[in-house]
């Protein structure tokens, strides 16, 4: 997504009082550390081929890339107006889902 903070932004305006929206993205350490794991390196590996380059269309994109780690989608949420942030207890081998709340 080439607007992170915009998405969200737009997300924030349709929930109501007492809403959530759910965000998924890649299941990866909290912080990276060289080299990453096998599945870290799949999805960098990919990004390259195409997140990267979709998160880049448009003047000042984010250029977010594929991973966004859980500070990064805090960050995003909170300049989108959300207040509430959490990782879910969602276990997924692949995504980590977090609930944002107004």
């Amino acid at each position: 997504m080439s607007y992170p903070v915009e998405g969200l932004s737009a997300c924030r305006m349709l929930v109501v009082d007492g809403g959530s929206v759910v965000v998924a993205d890649e299941r990866v350490a909290d912080i990276f550390t060289a080299p990453g794991d096998d599945l870290e390196r799949f999805y960098y590996g990919f990004s390259i081929l195409h997140c990267l380059p979709v998160g880049m269309v448009g003047e000042r994109a984010a250029g977010t890339g594929t991973v966004m780690r859980p500070d990064t989608v805090r960050r995003y949420a909170e300049e989108a107006g959300f207040r509430g942030f959490a990782i879910l207890p969602i276990v997924n081998d692949f995504y980590r889902f977090y609930g944002l709340s107004p």
